[in-house]
C-alpha cells in the first residue's frame, strides 16, 4: 500500500472533544511523519491545535459549515486530494470524497467500547484498515513556551516548589454539571489545612464568576489562573499538580491527557463516556433513577451532584494525593475507577 501524502482529518468541535481525539493526531502523524496533515475542527476546538507543529493547515468546520463556505471547503478538499480522509465527526464529506470507500466510515461503534476517546480511536482503525500504535507523552501539543509561561505564572502567584499544588476547575460550560462552589471552597480549605497544599483555580475566562465565588467562600488563600492561559499553557500547569479536581468538562481532559491525578465530580453525565483516563484517577457519581440523563436541564432538584458530600470528594483527594510509592499497587484498580457517594 502506498504511503498517503495528504491527510486530511475531520474533527470536532469544542475544547474537551478535541482533547479527547487528539490521540488519534499523534497517532497519525508518528504513522506518517512525512505526510501533510490537515485538519478541521470547530472555532473553539481550534485552542487546542493552534500551533501544533504536527498540523500543516488548520480550518475552521464552523465557518465552512455557513451556505457558501460548506461548497468552499467542498471544493478546497477536492483540490486537496488526500490520499487518506479520516472523520471522527461523522460528517457525509466521506460521500463526496470517494463514494464507494464510504462504507468503512459509517460502520458503527461496538457497544461495548464506550469512552469518547476509545470510540474515536477505533473509528480510526476502522477508516485506516488497521492499527496505529500511540507514541508516547501527552497527545496535547505542549511546546517549550507553553512550560515557561506554566512556570512564570506559578511564579508570578507566589506558589513555591516545595509545596504540591491542586487544580480545582470548579466551572463547566453547562450549569447542570457544576458542583457547589461553597462545597469547592470547603473542599479547598480542608486540603490546606490538612495537607498544607497550594490552591490554584483556574477556568475560561467566562468562568470568572464561579471562580470568585470559590475564592469569596473560602477561609484561606487561594490562587487564581482564570483566563490566563491557552490550552496548551493550562496542559503545562496540570503537568505540574499534584491532583486537578474538576467537573465534567474541557478541564478533566486537559488533566487526563498529560496523566496528572485527577478527580472527576459527574452528575447529568456519564463518566463510562466522559470521566478520566489518567493512569491514577476516580470519578464521583450518584446513582439515582434519572442519572445520567445527559439532558442540559434537571427535571428534578440537581440531586445527581447535590448528593455529592464534600467529605466524598476530600477523602478521594486525599487517596490521590498520596505519594506515588504507596498508590502503584493501587494504580491498575484506580484508572476508570467510578466511586458511588454514599447515601
Amino acid at each position: 500500500m502506498r504511503m498517503p501524502m495528504r491527510i486530511l482529518v475531520i474533527g470536532l468541535s469544542n475544547v474537551g472533544d478535541a482533547v479527547l481525539m487528539s490521540p488519534v493526531i499523534g497517532a497519525v502523524r508518528a504513522a506518517y511523519p512525512q505526510a501533510e496533515l490537515a485538519l478541521v475542527v470547530g472555532e473553539r476546538a481550534r485552542a487546542v491545535f493552534a500551533r501544533d507543529p504536527r498540523i500543516t493547515t488548520l480550518l475552521s468546520l464552523d465557518e465552512a459549515g455557513k451556505g457558501r463556505n460548506r461548497l468552499k471547503l467542498l471544493w478546497w478538499m477536492w483540490g486537496y486530494a488526500p490520499d487518506l480522509f479520516i472523520d471522527v465527526r461523522q460528517t457525509l464529506l466521506p460521500l463526496v470524497w470517494k463514494p464507494w470507500r464510504a462504507w468503512r466510515y459509517a460502520r458503527p461503534v461496538p457497544k461495548a467500547i464506550t469512552h469518547m476517546r476509545d470510540r474515536h480511536l477505533w473509528r480510526l482503525r476502522a477508516q485506516v484498515g488497521r492499527e496505529l500504535p500511540l507514541p508516547e507523552g501527552p497527545p496535547i501539543w505542549i511546546a517549550p513556551e507553553d512550560d515557561a509561561a506554566a512556570d512564570r505564572l506559578l511564579q508570578h502567584r507566589g506558589i513555591q516548589g516545595a509545596r504540591r499544588v491542586v487544580i480545582l476547575c470548579p466551572g463547566a460550560r453547562s450549569h447542570t454539571k457544576r458542583w457547589y462552589g461553597d462545597r469547592f471552597a470547603a473542599v479547598a480549605d480542608r486540603l490546606i489545612q490538612e495537607l498544607g497544599v497550594d490552591i490554584l483555580l483556574t477556568g475560561e475566562p467566562d468562568e470568572a464568576p464561579i471562580i470568585d465565588e470559590v475564592a469569596g467562600a473560602m477561609r484561606r488563600q487561594a490562587h487564581s489562573a482564570v483566563g490566563s492561559t491557552t490550552v496548551p499553557q493550562l496542559a503545562a500547569l496540570m503537568r505540574r499538580a499534584a491532583l486537578v479536581v474538576t467537573n465534567d468538562s474541557a478541564s478533566l481532559h486537559v488533566a487526563s491527557a498529560v496523566g496528572t491525578p485527577t478527580l472527576a465530580l459527574f452528575g447529568p453525565t456519564d463518566p463510562r463516556k466522559y470521566g478520566p483516563t489518567a493512569p491514577r484517577s476516580r470519578a464521583i457519581h450518584r446513582r439515582l433513577f434519572c442519572a445520567p440523563c445527559e439532558q442540559a436541564l434537571c427535571r428534578f432538584h440537581h440531586e445527581c451532584m447535590r448528593f455529592i458530600s464534600i467529605e466524598d470528594v476530600v477523602n478521594a483527594a486525599k487517596e490521590l494525593l498520596q505519594p506515588t510509592a504507596d498508590s502503584r499497587q493501587h494504580t491498575a484498580h484506580s484508572k476508570q475507577q467510578t466511586e458511588e457517594a454514599p447515601s
